[in-house]
């Protein structure tokens, strides 16, 4: 007691001691609180040790360490269970990996590797809503991982199928059962449900409304063959080519035995034009070879249609192999001769190989080449400047002058007309060829040959005076209803528009113009570098003469 009584006089000493030391705060009345820190340390040791006495089992250090090593040892223990599950999945027995998947998720339920685990247990041993109940809490504690979200939809889908073939199972062995024929009815007009809202949404534009409609369509009726063909338009419309196929050709195989059914010859048209919109996309992106590929597999299964010969022709004219190109046009004009698209890109071929031939110095066989092409497009100026410089060569003076004057016509912003027509009318004005017999006569030619192909000059300037505006009306047809409102159908997409095939030439124009333009710079020089043997005979003889005569004067002395 007397030992209790001196320490609180002691406190109390200390107190009166602080408080002098403030006057501040002594005068507003309040105890003073600012403690060093060695005197908070030392005052909570004291309280400890008045509590607990001497045992440090209390101390702060000790118990955060022993919380440390408790976490640790619950980690392991729930890693232990987890791996003892996998074992036993390994094994076959899934109720008892279940069991130890479920204590390691009692000891650590923050990992999604473990309900992942437990749901493929759960799915193996056929209780789907318990392997979609963990595959979501999988999802939930990683929401970022996609491939969970497709597991999920696959096990749902899964599990709808395995009701649908249970009650079709049960409807076989008794076909009047009243609790399954329900069912029945209820899946099948929710399929259609789904459908009707999948179709609107895709008209509205809403694709992945589209997608999760048509895929619970399928989900509630699997065997509906008309549910994979749309689905197969719609990836197609969403350039996912690769999966579009996947569904034709999933069609096609259970239909395998009806080749003249309507859904047959329906499905595989929209895998023709899938080939196609795939090849159209290589082709943009510059795959050309691959682009091949694609149309000749849809030629190999559709010979009558043109659409995949333009379309093969153009890749092979885009990888300068103009024969094929040359060869795939005819063989789409032997289909349609009245396909102004097709003799445009005949003509715009033949214009090429013109190029070459002339290039090549067969001026007679590019004389033809440039003919055959004003033939297929007699609105193209540069065809008849082409062939004037041609006939300017092979001296067919009358037919260069009119060539040129007919361009001159027809595009009067070409620069390069004007040095060839003062090369072909020295010493007249423009006006003075304007006004000659030669324009007369190129001028009636002309209108002859345009009336005789109105059409197409009309068809050509619409298309010219347009920006892209097929593959834009085609790509936007890419969906359409069919005689309920439900299937699709369009045309096949070109790989080039004609307004394109036009830029196209123009390029090929100046590239060989600035090729010719480098071979003419870049030519070797005349100049030989190498010793003339002229001089070198020359210095010999005067060398020789040196020395002879150093010898007669010498032997002279």
């Amino acid at each position: 007691m007397e030992h209790a009584r001196e320490e609180e006089q002691n406190e109390e000493s200390q107190h009166q001691t602080l408080a002098e030391e403030d006057p501040i705060m002594l005068g507003a009345g309040v105890f003073p609180t600012a403690l060093s820190e060695e005197q908070l340390a030392a005052a909570t040791e004291k309280a400890r040790q008045d509590l607990f006495g001497s045992s440090k089992i209390f101390h702060l250090d000790a118990i955060e360490k022993k919380n440390y090593v408790m976490s640790d040892i619950i980690n392991n223990r729930a890693e232990e269970h987890y791996e003892k599950g996998k074992t036993l999945v390994n094994m076959g027995l899934m109720e008892e990996a279940i069991i130890s998947f479920n204590k390691a998720l009692n000891l650590d339920p923050r990992r999604k590797e473990f309900y992942s685990r437990k749901a493929e247990a759960y799915l193996y041993i056929g209780d789907f809503q318990s392997s979609v109940l963990n595959y979501r809490m999988a999802s939930n504690l990683d929401p970022a991982d996609e491939s969970l979200v497709s597991t999920i939809s696959h096990t749902l889908y899964i599990h709808v199928v395995s009701c649908y073939r249970d009650i079709s199972h049960a409807l076989s062995l008794d076909p009047s059962h009243p609790e399954a024929v329900s069912l029945m009815a209820t899946l099948k007009l929710r399929a259609e449900e789904a459908k009707a809202r999948a179709v609107n949404k895709a008209l509205e534009g809403n694709m992945n409304g589209a997608f999760h409609c048509i895929n619970k369509a399928i989900d509630n009726n699997p065997v509906e063959l008309d549910y994979y063909i749309f689905r197969g338009t719609l990836y197609r419309r969403a350039k996912n080519f690769n999966a579009a196929i996947d569904n034709y050709l999933l069609v096609l195989d259970k239909v395998n035995d009806m080749k003249e059914s309507e859904t047959y010859l329906e499905t595989q048209r929209q895998l023709l034009l899938t080939y196609n919109d795939f090849a159209v996309h290589c082709y943009h992106r510059g795959f050309y070879e691959e682009a091949v590929l694609l149309l000749n597999q849809s030629i190999k299964e559709e010979k009558q249609e043109k659409g995949l010969y333009i379309n093969r022709g153009d890749c092979f004219l885009k990888q300068c192999n103009l024969d094929f190109a040359l060869l795939d046009y005819e063989q789409a004009q032997e289909l349609d001769p009245e396909d102004w698209r097709i003799q445009i890109r005949i003509a715009a071929v033949n214009n090429e190989k013109g190029l070459l031939s002339h290039q090549n110095r067969n001026y007679q066989e590019a004389d033809e080449r440039f003919t055959t092409a004003i033939e297929g497009n007699p609105c193209m100026s540069q065809y008849y400047l082409n062939r004037a410089k041609t006939r300017q060569i092979l001296r067919h003076v009358t037919g260069s002058q009119e060539d040129a004057v007919t361009s001159l016509l027809l595009d009067i912003r070409n620069k390069q007309i004007i040095p060839l027509l003062t090369h072909l009318f020295p010493g007249k004005s423009v006006d003075e060829i304007m006004a000659s017999r030669i324009m007369e006569s190129a001028r009636l030619k002309l209108n002859t040959s345009l009336q005789a192909a109105a059409a197409l000059i009309s068809k050509v300037l619409q298309q010219r005076h347009s920006f892209r505006t097929v593959p834009k009306a085609q790509s936007n047809k890419t969906f359409e209803a069919d005689k309920e409102g439900q299937k699709s159908a369009s045309g096949f997409v070109p790989c080039i528009n004609e307004k394109d095939l036009y830029d196209e030439i123009i390029a090929r124009r100046n590239m060989l113009t600035q090729e010719i333009k480098k071979s003419l710079h870049e030519r070797k020089p005349l100049q030989v570098n190498r010793p003339r043997l002229q001089m070198v005979k020359a210095a010999t003889r005067c060398s020789c003469y040196s020395s002879l005569k150093w010898r007669y004067f010498h032997c002279k002395d």
